[in-house]
């Protein structure tokens, strides 16, 4: 006898039974006249007979089954359960099965309704996509202005922090801080889209090893007491509403999780259910019910992810009997719970409820990204998207204010350090300004807006400044370089991480870190470490650190200016120390909840195959960069400050004006972009016969590989800047005066236009020299290593691109008298920062980068595939 032919008799036998869960046990409550002045082992023999089996049979059963019976009279039926006081405890797939056995109709508790949506995502089976379609309709909903919180509840395989390219470190990001007891819940911020939406996330677990046992304790735990995760929600709703989210997304672990009911009990809400049509969900669909009738009046809905290109309706109707049976649970759900009166049928059919089973069709956009931009999807997945978020009540797009920039006209620079202009809403700021993000790494190419940001979030207090680019002129943070940090490099050559470690005691030390009380603070500690300071990394140096932070406010420090903190013998094994010493406060919890460490990078710093870094670096990393529609809302934003276009150009920066609020988000479409740039710009640039669109788009374009970066065709902002001072102040075009109009029928000189970017792409390369200085070691002493720097740029003028390398590396030779060896790898350094690229498809050669053609003045070599250089001469 199973416990589904125990149930069966016991109606055959006219039993009146009642079941009540009160984990781990189904409380079996059987009421009989017949069981009157009998003693309970009467009973249970009466029982047995009744259901024509034997008490060990009985006894079998129930035991395998968790059920507990109990045999009353009627009157002591009615006194223990009276009404419907069935007084259970906890949820799980067993007393749902039960109920579904005994036709019990549910009749959830009554609570107050929650302000806020709840929505799970389930599959009886894993690999159906789940988390994924999760992350893409958390991402549109943030586009429209919903704050969203998502939950990974998948204890067993959590996987949303992956998802979401972030890494949580913190215990209080995740669910298992919440079970645990931490006393604050704080989200991790994994997407921020222009405007008031956002997506939050509460991951499974942190990240680090010394979790592990945690984790498998809490798996455990939650098996033996689903209890936990019905607290651990409960709380997490509250501070959902107490923190003002729209709609709060679970996503469950696959199959018959403890966890799965016990959420959708406690917080009842639609269930997106993903099944793949193959047969092999045909098991489930008892449980499927089961988790349909948590939420009865609106119970959810299917999603079928098709993995190929067969044409949806060969897809339906090859598929129609498993669509059918899938919504007939469905429509007996809403059957079952409808309000029937006497003129209303309710018995609905797959018929009246197809729209609730969704085809989610081949997308190629996923194989480029787990989760790609909402915009980059196939119009089919769009309107299946913009189906489910109909059907969810989630359709529509919440009021949100612009965002706009308080910052007021002051100095315009292209150096961050000295910029006072509007500052675009980029998504790098977005998620920056997020407080407590786990963001360490900001990364990018010199001009993509590092310095600036960092000023900004030191403006915003998200954190403090500990060093910073040498011109910055906010008198916080240590200057870089500064006799102090060149006296402590050459100080601490042989065990570098002991500046950094030195640095961020002076910090702590003192209430904030203006530049002259960290200077005295960090000359202070720099006489009191001495020969005798313990060793880098030594425990006994962390002890002190801990120590100093006992009792003491978290703190987030900011480092930048790395590129020019060192020469060039010393600045990777710096950065390399930079990165061990990050790595220890991360990873030592000690360190991590008091300090957090924010590096502001060269990405060309960075890949030079650091141990374990790529690790490091996962999920904790933002690359900067500008794409077309990013870089035209600045140029855009510029315009409207700049003097002689207020003057030249009226119209055109009322009309900017007018869309201020959307270019400081950055949020203006290229086409829009482009409609007011040709109202200032002529329509061609005669001097190289090209679309003066065109030329916007691709002459300031950087199209050299720069790893985590999201866009073939990158631009930096200070060369915008110059480019467009140049124009409205031809004295800083220094090749010759410009002594043309500037504006010729209303429009900007086509020549003027030229002659700027070629002044533009002059000033970069002359700002990147100076860093190149610091990267590039040619030299015994810094004056010599300067003056081999400039020797060997200007050998490449007159030389032609694409090239082979090793001959262009015998022609330098010749030019400078720099060895061989030196110029390879002083080339493979200018690689990394975007002045050359490997041209595609032939091996050994490279090209310049666009940016950098007219600065070094070298010459373009227009050629066939088949074509070698040497057969091609230049007239």
């Amino acid at each position: 006898m199973n416990a589904h032919q125990l149930l069966r008799s016991i109606r055959e036998a006219r039993f009146k039974y009642e079941t009540v869960f009160r984990f781990p046990y189904v409380n079996l409550v059987c009421s009989s006249d017949d069981f009157r002045g009998l003693r309970q082992e009467e009973r249970e023999s009466n029982f047995a007979d009744r259901l024509n089996t034997t008490i060990a049979e009985l006894r079998k059963t129930l035991h395998n089954s968790l059920l507990s019976l109990r045999l009353l009279t009627i009157e002591e039926f009615a006194r223990e359960y009276p009404g419907n006081n069935r007084r259970e405890r906890g949820h799980h797939w067993l007393s749902a099965m039960i109920d579904q056995e005994s036709s019990k109709r549910l009749n959830p508790i009554k609570k107050e309704p929650l302000d806020l949506q709840v929505i799970h995502f389930y599959g009886y089976k894993g690999g159906q996509a789940r988390s994924t379609l999760l992350g893409i309709l958390s991402q549109a909903l943030a586009e429209d202005g919903w704050k969203v919180l998502v939950v990974d509840s998948d204890i067993e395989a959590p996987s949303l922090d992956i998802l979401y390219g972030r890494t949580v470190y913190s215990l209080s990001k995740t669910l298992l801080g919440v079970v645990q007891g931490q006393e604050n819940i704080e989200p991790e911020r994994v997407k921020n889209p222009p405007g008031e939406g956002y997506v939050d996330l509460i991951a499974c677990r942190p990240k680090q090893e010394d979790f592990d046992i945690d984790a498998s304790a809490f798996a455990l735990r939650c098996v033996l007491d689903p209890m936990l995760i019905e607290d651990a929600a409960q709380r997490i709703s509250q501070f959902a509403m107490d923190k003002n989210y729209d709609v709060l997304f679970v996503d469950h672990r696959s199959g018959l999780s403890p966890l799965t009911l016990p959420w959708m009990s406690v917080l009842p809400g639609p269930t997106v259910i993903f099944v793949k049509l193959d047969e092999q969900w045909r098991p489930a669909e008892r449980f499927i019910k089961s988790i349909l009738q948590t939420n009865p009046s609106q119970p959810g809905l299917f999603v079928s992810w098709k993995p190929d290109e067969e044409p949806l309706n060969s897809y339906e109707n090859r598929n129609i009997s498993q669509i059918d049976t899938l919504l007939d649970l469905l429509a007996s759900t809403l059957s079952e719970n409808a309000e029937i009166g006497e003129d209303f049928e309710a018995e609905l059919s797959s018929l009246e409820v197809r729209d609730h089973w969704i085809c989610w069709p081949y997308d190629s956009a996923f194989r480029q990204s787990r989760l790609p931009a909402t915009d980059k999807l196939f119009s089919d997945s769009l309107q299946s998207l913009n189906a489910i978020r109909s059907l969810l009540d989630i359709s529509y797009k919440k009021k949100s204010e612009p965002i706009i920039d308080e910052n007021q006209q002051l100095t315009l620079h292209p150096s961050g350090a000295l910029d006072d202009g509007d500052l675009i809403q980029t998504e790098a700021l977005r998620e920056l300004k997020v407080p407590n993000n786990s963001i360490t790494y900001i990364l990018g190419r010199k001009g993509t807006g590092k310095t600036r940001l960092l000023r900004e979030l030191t403006k915003l207090r998200i954190g403090e400044a500990l060093l910073v680019d040498s011109h910055s002129r906010d008198q916080q943070g240590l200057k870089s370089p500064s006799p102090e940090l060149t006296e402590a490099a050459e100080l601490y050559k042989d065990s570098p991480e002991k500046l950094w470690w030195n640095l961020l005691m002076a910090a702590i030390d003192i209430p904030d870190t203006s530049t002259n009380n960290l200077i005295e603070s960090f000359n202070v500690q720099m006489n009191r470490s001495g020969d005798d300071h313990p060793k880098s990394g030594d425990d006994r140096f962390i002890s002190q650190v801990i120590e100093k932070l006992q009792g003491k406010p978290k703190r987030t420090f900011f480092i930048d200016g790395l590129e020019t903190a060192f020469n060039a013998r010393l600045i990777f094994s710096y950065v390399e120390a930079l990165f061990r010493f990050v790595q220890t406060i991360q990873s030592d919890s000690r360190l991590s909840d008091y300090v957090n460490i924010k590096l502001f990078l060269r990405s060309d710093l960075v890949n030079r195959g650091y141990q374990n870094l790529e690790q490091q670096l996962a999920g904790k990393t933002i690359y900067l960069s500008w794409n077309t529609q990013a870089i035209f809302n600045f140029v855009l934003s510029r315009i409207s400050q700049i003097s002689w276009y207020k003057n030249k150009f009226q119209n055109i920066v009322q009309k900017i004006n007018d869309k201020n609020s959307e270019i400081l988000e950055g949020s203006l479409s290229i086409d829009e972009c482009e409609e007011l740039l040709m109202m200032a710009f002529p329509i061609k640039i005669k001097t190289n016969n090209l679309a003066t669109k065109t030329f916007l788009k691709t002459y300031f374009a950087d199209s050299a590989s720069d790893p985590g970066a999201s866009d073939k065709l990158r631009y930096y902002p200070r060369i915008f800047d110059d480019f467009l001072n140049a124009i409205a102040d031809t004295s800083l075009i220094s090749s010759g005066s410009f002594t043309q109009l500037q504006i010729i029928e209303e429009k900007i000189n086509p020549s003027l236009i030229f002659a700027a970017h070629e002044q533009a792409a002059r000033n970069y390369l002359s700002q990147l020299q100076s860093e190149l200085n610091y990267l590039i070691n040619l030299g015994y002493n810094d004056s010599e290593n300067e003056n081999k720097i400039q020797s060997l740029l200007t050998a490449f003028e007159g030389l032609k691109t694409p090239f082979k390398l090793d001959e262009r590396v015998e022609e330098l030779k010749q030019k400078t008298g720099i060895s061989s060896s030196s110029i390879r790898t002083a080339i493979d350094k200018m690689k990394n920062v975007g002045m050359f690229e490997d041209r595609p498809n032939y091996p050994g050669e490279l090209r310049v980068g666009r940016l950098f053609k007219s600065s070094l003045k070298m010459k373009y070599n227009r050629r066939g595939k088949n074509q070698s250089i040497d057969d091609f001469c230049l007239d």
